[in-house]
């Protein structure tokens, strides 16, 4: 945590995306008696480290001059040294901003001529002034990037005269969006109201989600919302919905649990029935640990029963691996087609399409969308017939939606490991985990160990029998008069 000499707090980027991860992530980081045994999740540890191994390659069609990476060290040194290459109207790569309290190290200001900005508009640099990109892994436009990018915008503001038009966002396929800077600054300073009153020691109201997951501090998280029976730890439920819900005196899971639905539908007039239902149900589960089946699923008879997964490394912007575990009759056959990297992947495409031409009589499941928009993308870019393309999407089905329309576990959340594990699956590796198979395949690419390899490759298919097993346990399941019987929403 970095501070200034008057002991205040210097704000950052990072405080950004941990408080849309984890508001309490801040807070522990600083306050917890336990910040010197924590444990970082291992992406995120890598990515912090330079995980990010395609980054230069996505803006090389900029020409820019890097910060030498020594000045990081000593934040004023690299700040002085921005400061002149902007004077000179250069592109930099990995620059410092800094204004009081405020620092911003975005990957990249780009120069532009000022005259975008209006006619007689000047910055403080003259006929030129700066507009930040930062390099993210995901196709979309985050709350928590967009953030980040807004802070840097404003900090370049101080600095410059000008405040930038537009802020960029270049993710792992090397495509620019961009986004209104004024459109966020709004919300803006109200997220950085609360992060200053965290820094200042004011602890966040428990709260649960899935983003927490990724913060080292998930366990206390947990834990402490646990410990008071948040109505949080509700599936699904959001910071919105928690701050709607202690507004009308429900607190707690068993608050929610016992009053009246009409109550309910009186009192949250902003919420349709099925919401209410459906988060009211999860309650009811978590207080008697049991779970409830609203509607039989009904699964297509067929010879072929596929069960599919994929792994990725954002870090590098590769899918390497797509697992199938084929089930027809009684047997069961694990399939895989691996890219051994980036330029390897349309290979495996090509040899994954051959699968699916001799594929008959066949159904496909997957968990969550994820396996679907990588399809998707590798359709779009690598080509595929329109006639295979509908063989395939007709026959996929999200296994995910199915159990959330279908039952209602005592579970926080509904993930894969979430579920199975709940179910009686277990996985043989230990640490298994989709963040940990990020970084043995970082570690395969490095030494091309083969039990590195074999590893990701029991893990994968540990995962498509878990998916499986999910599947069969979900044909068993049918309603019984004493459970809730309302159809939930998608």
């Amino acid at each position: 945590m970095i501070k200034s000499k008057d002991k205040k707090f210097v704000i950052t980027g990072e405080h950004f995306y941990k408080f849309f991860q984890c508001p309490h992530w801040i807070w522990y980081d600083i306050y917890s008696e336990l910040k010197k045994t924590k444990e970082t999740p291992p992406l995120i540890d890598m990515i912090h480290k330079g995980g990010l191994n395609h980054e230069k390659e996505l803006i090389n069609s900029k020409k820019f001059e890097e910060i030498d990476p020594s000045l990081l060290k000593d934040l004023d040194e690299a700040f002085l040294a921005t400061v002149e290459l902007m004077k000179e109207g250069k592109n930099i790569y990995h620059g410092v901003l800094m204004d009081e309290d405020w620092v911003g190290m975005p990957d990249l200001l780009e120069a532009r001529p000022t005259s975008e900005l209006g006619r007689n508009v000047k910055s403080n640099f003259g006929d030129h002034y700066y507009v930040v990109y930062d390099v993210k892994l995901g196709p979309e436009v985050r709350t928590e990037y967009k953030f980040q990018l807004v802070f840097y915008s404003l900090i370049l503001e101080r600095i410059q005269g000008v405040r930038p038009r537009d802020a960029y966002i270049i993710n792992a396929e090397g495509e620019e969006r961009s986004f209104l800077v004024d459109d966020f600054v709004d919300q803006f300073k109200m997220s950085l109201t609360e992060i200053e009153k965290i820094l200042n020691g004011e602890k966040p109201a428990p709260f649960l989600k899935s983003g927490c997951k990724r913060s080292p501090w998930y366990a206390l998280c947990e834990s402490e919302a646990k410990d008071c029976d948040d109505v949080s730890l509700v599936y699904r439920i959001s910071q919105s919905d928690q701050r709607q819900l202690y507004d009308i005196g429900i607190k707690t899971v068993r608050d929610l649990a016992n009053t009246d639905v009409n109550d309910l539908q009186r009192d949250l007039t902003f919420w349709n029935f099925d919401k209410i239902m459906r988060f009211q149900s999860q309650a009811n589960a978590l207080i008697s640990n049991e779970f409830y089946v609203v509607q039989k699923s009904e699964f297509p008879e067929v010879k072929n029963e596929i069960h599919f997964d994929i792994e990725s490394d954002p870090t590098v912007d590769i899918d390497y691996l797509w697992g199938f575990l084929q089930k027809t009759g009684n047997k069961t056959e694990y399939k895989y087609f691996w890219a051994d990297s980036k330029d390897d992947q349309k290979r495996m495409w090509e040899d994954f399409l051959k699968y699916l031409e001799e594929l008959d009589d066949f159904v496909v499941y997957y968990y969550s969308s994820y396996e679907m928009q990588v399809f998707n993308k590798f359709a779009a870019r690598y080509g595929i017939s329109r006639d295979l393309e509908k063989k395939f999407k007709d026959n996929a089905f999200d296994l995910h939606l199915i159990l959330t329309r279908s039952v209602v576990l005592p579970l926080y959340f509904y993930s894969l490991k979430d579920v199975a594990r709940y179910l009686g699956f277990d996985w043989e590796a230990e640490d298994a985990g989709g963040a940990e198979s990020v970084v043995w395949y970082n570690d395969w690419l490095n030494n091309k160990d083969k039990k590195l390899k074999d590893k990701i490759l029991k893990y994968n298919e540990d995962d498509v029998r878990a998916t499986l097993f999910i599947r069969e346990w979900l044909s068993q399941q049918k309603p019984k008069k004493s459970q809730i019987k309302e159809k939930l929403p998608e």
